[in-house]
Order: C-alpha cells, then sequence, then structure tokens
C-alpha cells in the first residue's frame, strides 16, 4: 500500500502543470474502478472534488475477499458480510484504479492413485476450504477416503509419481489458483517375514528385524495382529537410512532402536509412547516426519497454535521481497503491521514472526530460514532475558507445547528442522500429545475468552491494549552472563545462513521493563549493550541497528506481560524499530519506502 505523499506529488504536479499552460487546476477528477471477476460496483465512476475521498461499494460474490488495489496513495478496506466498502483517500488524480480480489475457498481432489475407497466412495474425492481464517488449506487425513492392502498411506503429491511437492496428511497445501489434485502416496510393507514378534494384549509386538531393506515399512499387521508397539532392542545396529511406522503404532520403546543408520522416521501423531531414547545412538537421525490422524487441540488452547498461519504469510509471499521481523512475544505484540507496511511500502511485504521468547528457537529459525530469499530482510530483536531467543538453552523442552501447539497445524514444518541441531524433539512431541485433552477442528482459530483473535494480516496482534495490571508476570533480567560466546556463535551460525539464502540480516532490541529488572542488575543497560554491540559486531555482514537504552520503559507502558506493550507504547516502539531499520537501509543503500 502506498503513502499519502504518492498523492502529495501527484497534486503537486498538476499544479506546476495547470501553471505552466496558464490554467487553473481541476477542481474535480474521475475517479473509475476496473471490475474483475467476483464483484460488481455499485457506484462506479465517481467525479470527486480533488484531495477528497472517494467511497466506492462493492458487492462480493459468494467466496470471494477484496484482497488490494493499485490505487497509488492510502487506501482503506473494510468488509461486512459480502458488502466491501473501498475508500481512496486524497484524490487527486484521474484514475482507473485495478482490483485484485482472492477466493477464499479453494477446492482440493484427492486421487486414490492405485488405493480402493472406503465406504463405497469414489478414486477422487474432492473437497472445499473456506480461506477465511487460514490461507493455506489443511490436506484430508486420507484414512476415511482410501486404503490399500499391503501399504501404508504417507502423505499426499502433486504428482502421481510422487516426483511432485509433497505434502503431508493434515498438513498445509498452498493452491493459487483455487483448485489443486492430490495423489495419495504408498508405502509398501517390508516382508513380514523379516519380523520377529509376540502377541500382547493389544496386538503385536515387534521384538527384531531381520531384513535388508534400505527403506524399512513397519507392517499394520503380523499374523493378522495389529503391530502396537517395537520392543527395546529389536532394530539394534539397523543399516536402514529410513523407518516408516504404521499408523497403528502407539509406544516405540527406549533402546527400540540402537545405534542405527537411519536418517528419517515417518510417524502419526496417534503415537503414545516415544521419546529420543527410542533412537539411542542413532547419529545421522536427521529428520522427522509426522502425519496427522487426530484433529489438533491447540486452537482450543493457546494463542500460539497460530504459528503456522505466520509462516503462511511468509510461504505465500514467496517471489516478493520481505521484511521479516522475528523474535519472541515482544515482537508478537509490540509490531505495529500497519505502522511498518505504510513505512516501507510496496518494496518490501512485512511478515511478524514474533512468538514466544521461552519456546525453542532453534526450530523457529531454521523453519523461517527455508523460506528466505534474495532481497529479503531479517529483523531479529532478541529479548535479553530468553534464554531460548538468545542460544543458550538449544534443545526441546515441555515448555515446547506451545510450539507443537502451531507446529500441529501444518506438521510439515518440522520435517525443515535437522534434529542432530535439537535435541528433546521426540520427547518434547510425546509430552504434548499426552497433553491433548480436547478437539478443535482445522476451521478453527484460537480466541480468548473475550473473543479477540490473536492474528491480523501480517501477525500482529489486532486488538487494542491499555491499562496495566497490577502484577506483571515473567523474569526480565539485564544479566551479563546471557551474553555467552558460545550462544553467540550458534547465533552466527543462522545468522550467516540466513545471509546464505541471500537476505540482510539486522539486529535490534525487545523492550525491557526497567522496573521488573532485579534491583542489582538495573544500571547493567549500558554494560549489555556494550556486551551485545561487541559479540553482533565480530559477526560478518551482521549489524546492531539499536541502542539498548532506547528500548527501556516503565512497568506503565505494559499491559499483561513485561514483553507486551500497551497499543500507544507499540506504535511509539515501533516508530523507533523503523526508525533504525531505515537509518541502516539508507546506509547500504536499499532504502525504497516512505
Amino acid at each position: 500500500m502506498k503513502k499519502a505523499f504518492c498523492a502529495v506529488l501527484c497534486l503537486a504536479g498538476l499544479l506546476v502543470l495547470s501553471a505552466c499552460r496558464g490554467q487553473r487546476a481541476p477542481e474535480t477528477v474521475l475517479v473509475f474502478l476496473e471490475e474483475t471477476r467476483g464483484c460488481t460496483v455499485e457506484n462506479n465512476g465517481q467525479r470527486v472534488a480533488v484531495g477528497e475521498d472517494a467511497v466506492f461499494t462493492l458487492e462480493l460474490e459468494r467466496g470471494w475477499s477484496l484482497a488490494d488495489t493499485d490505487y497509488a496513495g492510502v487506501f482503506d478496506i473494510s468488509v461486512s458480510d459480502r458488502t466491501a466498502t473501498l475508500t481512496l483517500r486524497e484524490v487527486c488524480c484521474p484514475a482507473r484504479v485495478h482490483l485484485r480480489l482472492a477466493s477464499r475457498y479453494c477446492t482440493v481432489t484427492y486421487a486414490a492413485n492405485g488405493g480402493e475407497p472406503l465406504r463405497g466412495g469414489a478414486l477422487q474425492e474432492s473437497k472445499t476450504y473456506d480461506l477465511t481464517h487460514h490461507a493455506r488449506p489443511n490436506t484430508a487425513l486420507g484414512i476415511d477416503l482410501f486404503v490399500r492392502e499391503g501399504y501404508t498411506l504417507t502423505g499426499w503429491n502433486t504428482r502421481s509419481d510422487g516426483a511432485g511437492n509433497a505434502v503431508g496428511l493434515g498438513s498445509r497445501v498452498s493452491a493459487p489458483d483455487g483448485a489443486l489434485t492430490l495423489y495419495a502416496q504408498w508405502a509398501q510393507w517390508s516382508d513380514g517375514a523379516d519380523f520377529t514378534w509376540e502377541q500382547t494384549e493389544d496386538g503385536a509386538a515387534v521384538t527384531g528385524y531381520l531384513g535388508a531393506d534400505d527403506v524399512v515399512v513397519i507392517p499394520e499387521r503380523l499374523g493378522g495382529q495389529r503391530v502396537t508397539s517395537v520392543r527395546a532392542g529389536a532394530f539394534d545396529g539397523c543399516a536402514a537410512a529410513e523407518v516408516i511406522f504404521p499408523p497403528t503404532m502407539e509406544e516405540i520403546a527406549p533402546g527400540a532402536f540402537r545405534d542405527c543408520a537411519v536418517r528419517a522416521v515417518t510417524l502419526f501423531d496417534s503415537i503414545r509412547s516415544v521419546g529420543d531414547a527410542s533412537f539411542e545412538s542413532c547419529s545421522s537421525l536427521k529428520t522427522l516426519r509426522i502425519n496427522a490422524l487426530e484433529p489438533p487441540f491447540g486452537y482450543t488452547w493457546r494463542k500460539e497454535s497460530c504459528y503456522a498461519d505466520k509462516i503462511d504469510r511468509l510461504i505465500l509471499s514467496q517471489g516478493r521481497k520481505r521484511a521479516v521481523f522475528y523474535g519472541g512475544c515482544s515482537m508478537w505484540y509490540n509490531l505495529d503491521g500497519i505502522q511498518a507496511q505504510m513505512a516501507l511500502g510496496e518494496g518490501y511485504a512485512v511478515v511478524n514472526l514474533g512468538l514466544n521468547g521461552t519456546v525453542n528457537a532453534p526450530v523457529q529459525m531454521q523453519i523461517l530460514g527455508a523460506f528466505l530469499g534474495e532481497g529479503d530482510i531479517l529483523i531479529h530483536t532478541p529479548e535479553l532475558s530468553s534464554r531460548q531467543q538468545l542460544l543458550l538453552r538449544t534443545g526441546m523442552e515441555e515448555r515446547d507445547d506451545m510450539l507443537w501447539c502451531g507446529l500441529e497445524n501444518n506438521y510439515d514444518l518440522f520435517a525443515l528442522v535437522d534434529l542432530t541441531t535439537v535435541e528433546g524433539a521426540l520427547d518434547s512431541l510425546c509430552h504434548y500429545l499426552s497433553k491433548k485433552n480436547a478437539r478443535a477442528t482445522y476451521a478453527q482459530y484460537f480466541q480468548d475468552e473475550e473473543d479477540r483473535p490473536y492474528l491480523d494480516p501480517f501477525g500482529c496482534i489486532p486488538f487494542f491494549r491499555s491499562g496495566t495490571e497490577e502484577d506483571l508476570p515473567d523474569r526480565v533480567y539485564l544479566d551479563p552472563a546471557f551474553i555467552d560466546q558460545g550462544a553467540m556463535e550458534r547465533l552466527e551460525g543462522y545468522y550467516a545462513w540466513f545471509q546464505a539464502q541471500g537476505a540482510r540480516v539486522y539486529v535490534s532490541y525487545a523492550c525491557v521493563n526497567l522496573d521488573a529488572v532485579p534491583e542489582g542488575q538495573r544500571e547493567n543497560a549500558a554494560l549489555l549493550d556494550g556486551l551485545f554491540r561487541e559479540a553482533v559486531e565480530g559477526m560478518e555482514g551482521v549489524t546492531l541497528i539499536s541502542s539498548l537504552e532506547d528500548y527501556l520503559y516503565q512497568n506503565s507502558d505494559f499491559f499483561d506481560t513485561n514483553y507486551h506493550l500497551v497499543s500507544q507504547a507499540a506504535k511509539e516502539n515501533t516508530a523507533l524499530w523503523l526508525r533504525d531499520l531505515r537509518a541502516q537501509m539508507e546506509r547500504d543503500g536499499i532504502w525504497e519506502g516512505v
């Protein structure tokens, strides 16, 4: 969206042109909307006074929404049911404005691709998805659509031969044209004679593997019994590169895979017991693919369940330059996306990937790095009180339930994470799965007790915040020990990777509630700024663009925690980030904004 300065320049141009011709500037100008599929304009072709607003009413067809225009100035869009009001601010020139509409629905057709339909279904099934709250749809779980004797359904693909884009069961897919066909992908079970097993109360437990398959596909049944567990030592020293577990699997015992060459594992979220110890001394295990068999839980529990939606904005803006703002919840809450987009102009798409400063950062950074590209800018604001954001802690923990509740809405994102760099992933996953005590649907989204959503189109908090609670939770530190050399080296490694993807890396500060800092640390702001500056300036190609003293706040500036500013303070904080960003971009010769 362009800025009002475009309108000012245009008006100045009209005045100059009129003066040169000895004529008066026009008092009114004619404005048309270029109608397109998906809407009709009730009051098109308006003549408005120069400098006044032009207001159009659009009737949207079912399933369509007004996404954007090419108007050179500022414009607003408001929608009520199927009526959209488009306001073009301070019109100064005759204009024919093009509209960009987006369908809020898409249709995905699922093809059995060698499988058989269930319960009298068809070899192809089409489902229509409402994209009002989630820009990319979650795919079908598949087990209610197709079956194939002797095979496990492992996912979907845009090509029948599996050479296209792969999508996990329940994970998200892009359908840019509003329609897409996905083909079932089947993995044939390994020979049952290669397994030793014993009967249990609920089925069969695998006790050994004698085969030599490069990809081991554990059967769903052995001897007619459902395979539900793998015992300790069953796969000791197995040379297979990949293991695919059946959807019936409930338990993988500690030591089930010991000293194995396995590099990739596929399992289903119906599993009940699995942990890092299940793959003891499997140093090559890098990739975990998770298929969904159960509905999501997070939409009924935590605001972090919107994480997949935040990443969707990053995915759907590929091909454009992005300004990606990343940090803890002090970024999520305190960046004003509209303010940032207006400052940066159409040259960059603003994406707020701030989430929660207490959840695993390497997982988030590996996911966001997978979608960075040439010309992107990453603005990282690590919270100085966050051991996770500063990479003092890199393993996954029970607190990462708050991250899993977002990852479960697109498990494919976790397949981008290198397990050799993140300890505790399977332990953490199992803890989250055991915690699920409610069921939502993929069509839902998180709203709090006041029915407030926690995501606007930029990934920011959309609701107004004022007033400070008496007791603000969360600890705040200005502890020099948090600027650790090993942790900074780990951070430098991620920054170097982002730059290798073509992105510039700028570092700034998150807000600090000085009133909440322990008494003995309140004078440490200058010391922390110096230590962090020294660490960042030693990183090749990375720039610390801010001074910590500008981001020190008081208790009254905060809303409900020591990291969430009230709305007015958040706007001021955003202005500081944008000031520092603009100054550095100008020095680097890449500033294109207003």
